[in-house]
C-alpha cells in the first residue's frame, strides 16, 4: 500500500510540472529523479526471500546448522546485530577525541599542534591489531579476576562488547583528527574568522560557532566510511580470538568455527558461506550509503551523470 501510494504521489508531482501524458511516460520509462524501478525490484526480491524464510523457518533450518546444532541463520542475524553495535558505538567513541584534538591543533598551532601531531603519529605507528589485542587481553584478565561482578554470562558478554567498542574508538581517531586539523588550518585564515577576532570574540567561541559547524561534513563523511571498516575489523579480531566474547555471535566467530568444519567429510560449507554472504551484504550496503553521503556533502566527490532528456512533443 505504501509503495503504491508513493508511486501515485510521484506521478502527481510529475503531472504538476507539465503534460500528464508525458509525465506518465517518463514515469513508466523510469526517467525520473527517483530511480523507482530498482527500488521496486529490490523490495519485491527482499519480500520474496523474507516470505520464504518466514514460511520455512518454523519447520526447517534454511541455512543448516553448525556442529553443535545451532541454527546458522539465527547466528547470522545475531552477528548483524553485533556488527552494527560495534560499528556504531566505536564510531561514536572516535568522535570526541578526533574533533577536540583536531580543532585544537589546527586553531592554536605552535606547541599545541606539535604535541597533538606527535601523539597521533606515535599512535599511528603502532600496528592497530596488536594495540587492540593488548587492550583486549587486559580486559580478559580483569573479567577473569572479577567474575563475581557479573551475574550472568550475557552481562559479561555485553560488558566485553562495550569495552571492545570503546577500545576501537580510542585507538582509531588519528585519521579523522588529521583531516580536521588540516581543515581547521584552512578555515582559521578565512575572512569571517578574522573578523570575529577583530570584534573581540573569544577563541573558544570562534571554535564553537565558526569552525566546528564548518568541519561537521568531514566528520559525517569519515564516520560513515569508517563503519564498514570497523565491521571488518571486528570480524578479524573475533577470528583470531581477541574480539567479542565467545558466547556472543559475530561474523568472525562464525568463520572461526567454520574453519574446522571445512575439513570434515563431507565438507560442511554452509556455515562459512552464510557468514561471508551476510557480512558482504552488510559491508556493501554500508559502502553504498557512504558513497551517497560523500557525494551529498562533498561537492568535489560528485560525479556528473548525464540524464536522458525526452524531446518535447511538437
Amino acid at each position: 500500500v505504501g509503495l503504491v501510494a508513493g508511486m501515485l504521489i510521484a506521478v502527481a508531482f510529475a503531472a504538476l510540472r507539465g503534460d500528464v501524458g508525458r509525465s506518465i511516460k517518463q514515469f513508466v520509462r523510469g526517467n525520473t529523479e527517483i530511480p523507482w524501478r530498482p527500488i521496486l525490484i529490490t523490495i519485491i526480491v527482499m519480500a520474496m526471500i523474507i516470505g520464504w524464510l518466514a514460511a520455512v523457518w518454523p519447520y526447517y533450518h534454511p541455512f543448516g546448522t553448525d556442529r553443535t546444532g545451532n541454527d546458522v541463520l539465527y547466528q547470522a542475524l545475531k552477528s548483524i546485530r553485533t556488527a552494527v553495535v560495534i560499528g556504531s558505538l566505536a564510531t561514536i567513541a572516535t568522535l570526541p577525541l578526533a574533533i577536540v584534538l583536531g580543532i585544537l591543533a589546527g586553531y592554536f598551532k605552535g606547541w599545541v599542534d606539535d604535541g597533538i601531531q606527535y601523539f597521533y603519529t606515535v599512535l599511528s605507528s603502532i600496528p592497530p591489531i596488536l594495540l587492540v589485542a593488548a587492550f583486549v587481553l587486559l580486559i580478559n584478565v580483569y573479567i577473569d579476576q572479577n567474575a563475581d561482578v557479573f551475574e550472568t554470562g550475557v552481562e559479561r558478554a555485553e560488558f566485553r562488547l562495550f569495552l571492545l567498542c570503546l577500545i576501537l574508538g580510542v585507538t582509531g581517531w588519528a585519521t579523522l583528527c588529521r583531516l580536521l586539523r588540516a581543515e581547521t588550518l584552512k578555515i582559521a585564515e578565512l575572512d569571517y574568522v578574522q573578523a570575529a577576532h577583530a570584534f573581540g570574540v573569544s577563541k573558544w567561541r570562534v571554535m564553537a560557532r565558526h569552525i566546528l559547524p564548518n568541519v561537521m561534513h568531514l566528520v559525517l563523511i569519515v564516520s560513515v566510511l569508517d563503519f564498514s571498516a570497523l565491521v571488518l575489523y571486528e570480524a578479524v579480531l573475533s577470528y583470531v580470538g581477541v574480539g567479542v566474547d565467545p558466547n556472543s555471535s559475530s561474523f568472525g566467530s562464525m568463520i572461526n568455527l567454520a574453519r574446522s568444519e571445512m575439513s570434515r567429510d563431507p565438507v560442511v560449507w554452509w556455515n562459512l558461506a552464510t557468514a561471508f554472504t551476510f557480512m558482504l551484504a552488510l559491508v556493501l550496503a554500508a559502502n553504498f550509503f557512504a558513497d551517497a553521503v560523500r557525494e551529498a556533502f562533498d561537492p568535489r566527490a560528485r560525479v556528473f551523470r548525464a540524464r536522458r532528456l525526452l524531446k518535447e512533443a511538437a
